[in-house]
C-alpha cells in the first residue's frame, strides 16, 4: 500500500510545480505586454503631438503664403491702373497738343503771318503719378526699389512746348527755364552704391518641404536616428580633441561656379559651433571674395590693413577681423564688400600669420582654381583640402583631373589629406552620381555628396537653421572627414 501512494504524491508534487511554473509564465507575459501596451500609447501620443504641431506649422505657413500673395496681387493691380491712368493722361495732353498745331496762321494787309494767340493758361491738374512714385515698390513690394541712376527717371522735363514753335507773349520770346540742378547721389544710394543681400532674395525658404521635416520630427519622436545619434556623438568626441598646433583647412575648386565659398562658410561654421577655442576664416580670394557675405559680416578694413599695423596681440589683431554669431571670426580680403586691391602669396601669408597663432583653426577659401601661385602656396601650406567640384559629369573628370595633376607634380602629399565635396546644384541631375563617386574613390578619397539646398543655393548669408538635415549631415562629415586628417597630418609639415 505505502508503495502505491508514493508516485500518487510524486504525480501532485510535479503537478503543483507546473502550475507554479505556468502561473509564472503567465505573469511574465502578462508584465510584457503592459510595458508594450505602454510603450504604444507613449509612440501613439508622441506621433499625435508631431502631427498637431506639423499640421499647426503648415497652416501658419500657408496663412502667409496667402498673404504675401494678396499682398503682392493689390499690389500689382494698384500699379497697373495707376499705368492705366497715365497713359489716358498723355495720349489727352498729346491729342490737345495735335489740335493746337492744326490751327493755320492767317497773314495780314502787309502779307506777313501774325503770330498765334496765346492759348489761355491751362488748370494746373494734380499729376496721377509723382515723381517721387516708387514703381519697384508698387510692382513688387518684397524686393523693394532699387534707387535711379542719377540724372535719370524722376526728374520733371524742363523743356517748353514741343512741335509748335516757340511760345510767344507780346512778340518777344519767352526767356528758357532753367534746367534743375542735379542732386548729388551718396555712394550708399547710388547705383554703385551696396544693396544688403537680404534685400535680393524674394523668399528666404528652408532647405528642407514641409512634409519633410514633418516626417523628421515623427521619426525623433518614435525613437528613429539611432544612426545619426552615433555619428553626432564621434563628431563630438573629434571637436573635443585638442590641436598639436595651429590647423590649417584649405578649401579649393578647379574652377569657379563649384559652390567653393558656401562649403568653406560651412565648414568654418561648424566648426567654431563645435569648437570651444578660437576658429578663423580667411577670404584668399585677390579679386572679389565673396566670403563675408555668405557669412553674413561686413568689414571695413581688410588684409591690408592688418598688414599694415603689424599687430602683437590678439585683441589688437580683432580689430581687422569681424565676427559671425556663432563666434567664427572671419578675416577679409575687401573693404566694406568691394575690392581692396590684388595681393601676393607673401602678403597674405604675413596676414595670416598675424592671427593664426591664436586661433586653433583656420578654414581659408581659396580663389577659383589650383594652378595660381597663391592658391598652389595655400594648399601646399594646410594641412586639410576640401577639394569642391560640382555633381556633374563635368564636375567629377575635373577633380579626377585635379589628382592626376597632383600626383604628376610631386604633391603625392596632398591626396592622404584630401577630402572631395560634390556639390548639387539642381534638385535632379541626370549624371550617375554613384559611378562618378566610385571613379573618385578609387583614388582612396573619402567622397561626399551634398544634396541641393533650396536655403544655400539663394547665395545669401547663410542661416544654419534653415539649411536642409540631408545637406547638413553631408557638410558634419565633410568637416569630420577633413579634420581628423588635418589632426593626423603632423605639425612638422
Amino acid at each position: 500500500m505505502w508503495a502505491a501512494e508514493a508516485p500518487t504524491e510524486q504525480s501532485a508534487a510535479q503537478r503543483a510545480a507546473a502550475e507554479r511554473a505556468a502561473a509564472q509564465e503567465a505573469l511574465v507575459q502578462e508584465a510584457a505586454a503592459q510595458e508594450a501596451a505602454a510603450q504604444q500609447v507613449v509612440a501613439q501620443q508622441a506621433a499625435a503631438q508631431a502631427a498637431r504641431e506639423a499640421a499647426a506649422q503648415q497652416t501658419a505657413a500657408q496663412e502667409a503664403a496667402a498673404q504675401e500673395a494678396a499682398a503682392q496681387q493689390a499690389a500689382q493691380a494698384a500699379a497697373a491702373q495707376a499705368a492705366a491712368q497715365q497713359a489716358a493722361a498723355q495720349q489727352a495732353a498729346a491729342q490737345q497738343a495735335a489740335q493746337q498745331a492744326a490751327v493755320p496762321q492767317s497773314p495780314d494787309a502787309s502779307g506777313f503771318p501774325q503770330p498765334p494767340d496765346v492759348p489761355a493758361e491751362p488748370q494746373t491738374v494734380n499729376p496721377l503719378v509723382t515723381s517721387d512714385f516708387d514703381w519697384e515698390v508698387a510692382v513688387n513690394p518684397v524686393l523693394g526699389a532699387v534707387p535711379p541712376a542719377a540724372g535719370s527717371g524722376g526728374q520733371p522735363s524742363a523743356q517748353g512746348t514741343q512741335g509748335g514753335g516757340s511760345e510767344r507773349s507780346g512778340g518777344y520770346a519767352a526767356a528758357p527755364v532753367p534746367p534743375s540742378p542735379v542732386q548729388p547721389v551718396a555712394p550708399e544710394q547710388g547705383p554703385g552704391g551696396a544693396i544688403p543681400a537680404e534685400d535680393l532674395v524674394r523668399k528666404n525658404q528652408h532647405g528642407d518641404a514641409l512634409g519633410r521635416r514633418m516626417a523628421r520630427g515623427v521619426g525623433r519622436a518614435v525613437g528613429g536616428g539611432a544612426r545619426q545619434a552615433r555619428e553626432l556623438a564621434a563628431f563630438a568626441d573629434l571637436m573635443r580633441s585638442s590641436v598639436p598646433s595651429s590647423r590649417q583647412i584649405a578649401i579649393a575648386s578647379v574652377r569657379g561656379g563649384a559652390g567653393k565659398t558656401t562649403m568653406a562658410a560651412l565648414v568654418a561654421t561648424e566648426l567654431a559651433r563645435h569648437r570651444a577655442d578660437r576658429v578663423l576664416a580667411a577670404d584668399a580670394d585677390a579679386e572679389l571674395g565673396s566670403l563675408p557675405l555668405r557669412l553674413g559680416v561686413r568689414s571695413q578694413l581688410s588684409l591690408f590693413d592688418l598688414v599694415a599695423h603689424n599687430p602683437h596681440s590678439f585683441e589688437d589683431a580683432a580689430r581687422f577681423l569681424s565676427r559671425t554669431p556663432e563666434g567664427l571670426f572671419v578675416l577679409s580680403s575687401t573693404r566694406g564688400g568691394r575690392i581692396a586691391g590684388e595681393f601676393t602669396l607673401e602678403t597674405f601669408e604675413s596676414a595670416l600669420g598675424m592671427v593664426s597663432r591664436y586661433v586653433a583653426a583656420t578654414v581659408v577659401d581659396c580663389g577659383a582654381g589650383i594652378l595660381t601661385e597663391l592658391n598652389r602656396g595655400v594648399i601646399a601650406s594646410s594641412h586639410g583640402l576640401v577639394l569642391v567640384t560640382p555633381g556633374t559629369v563635368d564636375g567629377a573628370l575635373s577633380a579626377r583631373g585635379a589628382l592626376e595633376w597632383f600626383a604628376a607634380n610631386n604633391q603625392q602629399a596632398l591626396l592622404p589629406r584630401t577630402v572631395i565635396a560634390m556639390v548639387s546644384h539642381a534638385p535632379q541631375v541626370g549624371a550617375d552620381l554613384g559611378r562618378a563617386q566610385q571613379m573618385l574613390t578609387a583614388w582612396g578619397l573619402p567622397v561626399v555628396s551634398v544634396p541641393y539646398d533650396r536655403h544655400l543655393a539663394t547665395g545669401s548669408s547663410l542661416d544654419m537653421n534653415r539649411i536642409s538635415a540631408a545637406a547638413r549631415s553631408a557638410v558634419l562629415r565633410v568637416v569630420h572627414e577633413v579634420f581628423s586628417r588635418s589632426l593626423s597630418a603632423g605639425a612638422g609639415r
